[in-house]
C-alpha cells in the first residue's frame, strides 16, 4: 500500500579534473565511489519527521553536505581557488596520486595543515538517473596516511561526485523523481514520487523509512524535503530499489513546479531518467 505523507504548510567518476571531459583522472577513478544504480520495487511509507524539520533553518544553512562531508555554504557562494591554499596546506597539491590539474578552477571546500578538500563544478552535471544528479566533483587529500620514504606526506584519500544537500541529522537525503506510472495532474492534490536510498542496505527498499521533513507550497512552486532513516542493519552495497511515496497537497497542483528542496540549490523533480 502506498502511504500518504502529511501536509505541513510553511511560507554526489565520470568527469575529468577540468570538469570538461568524459572520465576522471586515473588517480581519482581509483577512489571514486561507485554511483548507485536504482531499480523500481516495492512501496514505502513516509511519516512526518518534525525533529528533522527543526534542524532546517528558515534561511540558507551555514553548512551543506557533499557525500556526507560538511562544506561551508560560503565556500560555494564565494569560492577561493585552490591556488590560494595557505602555505601549510598548499603541499597537498603535490600529494601522492594527485593528478596534475589547474588549481585555479577548483575551489577550497576544506583547508587545514593535515586535510584539504577541493571541489570543481562540472560543466555538464552527471546524471545517474532516477533523480541522482551530481553537480560537483571533489577530491580529498590528507596527511593521515602511511608514510612512504622519499614521497610526499600528503596523499589522495577520497574522490567522487556530489550535489550539496541539506544536513537532515539522523535522516539522509536520497534521490527523488516523479513516478512515471502515476504522472502529476494539474487537477490532483496528490504527488506520486520515487525515493531511493544511497546508503548500503543490501539492495532492499526504504519502505517504512522515508519521512517527510518539510513541504512548502507557494503560488508557483511545491518544495519538498524528504529524508530516509537508516535501517540500522548495515548490509552490502549493491543497488537499492526506489520506494514509492505519495505527498498530499493543500490544493490541486495546477501549473506549479515541484522542487526537491533537500538539494542546494533546489532542483525540479522530474520523471526518472535511465542513463
Amino acid at each position: 500500500m502506498v502511504s500518504t505523507l502529511e501536509y505541513a504548510a510553511s511560507a554526489d567518476e565520470r568527469r575529468s579534473l577540468s570538469g570538461m571531459g568524459k572520465a576522471l583522472s586515473p588517480a581519482v577513478r581509483r577512489l571514486t565511489v561507485v554511483s548507485v544504480t536504482i531499480m523500481f520495487l516495492a512501496t514505502g511509507c513516509a511519516p512526518r519527521d518534525r525533529s528533522a524539520e527543526s534542524q532546517i533553518p528558515d534561511n540558507q544553512p551555514d553548512v551543506v553536505l557533499c557525500q556526507g562531508i560538511e562544506v561551508p555554504v560560503q565556500a560555494l557562494k564565494n569560492p577561493r581557488p585552490a591556488s590560494e591554499l595557505a602555505p601549510d596546506a598548499a603541499p597537498a597539491l603535490g600529494g601522492r596520486d594527485v593528478s596534475n590539474f589547474d588549481p585555479v578552477g577548483w575551489l577550497i571546500a576544506e583547508e587545514s595543515s593535515d586535510r584539504v578538500m577541493l571541489m570543481n563544478k562540472l560543466a555538464v552535471p552527471e546524471d545517474n538517473g532516477w533523480g541522482d544528479v551530481r553537480e560537483y566533483e571533489y577530491i580529498v587529500i590528507s596527511t593521515d596516511v602511511p608514510e612512504e620514504p622519499g614521497k610526499s606526506g600528503w596523499a589522495l584519500v577520497g574522490a567522487s561526485t556530489c550535489t550539496p544537500t541539506l544536513d537532515l541529522g539522523e535522516l539522509s537525503v536520497g534521490a527523488v523523481s516523479l513516478d512515471s506510472s502515476l504522472p502529476p495532474a494539474p487537477d490532483s492534490d496528490r504527488l506520486a514520487l520515487l525515493v531511493t536510498e544511497f546508503a548500503c542496505n543490501s539492495g532492499q527498499s526504504a519502505e517504512g523509512r522515508v519521512e517527510l521533513v518539510k513541504l512548502t507550497e507557494t503560488e508557483s512552486t511545491v518544495e519538498i524535503v524528504l529524508g530516509v532513516r537508516a535501517s540500522g542493519l548495515g548490509g552490502s552495497c549493491q543497488s537499492n530499489p526506489a520506494t514509492p511515496v505519495t505527498v498530499d497537497l493543500e490544493r490541486p497542483l495546477g501549473d506549479r513546479t515541484v522542487l526537491n528542496a533537500a538539494v542546494m540549490p533546489a532542483r525540479e523533480i522530474i520523471a526518472a531518467t535511465f542513463p
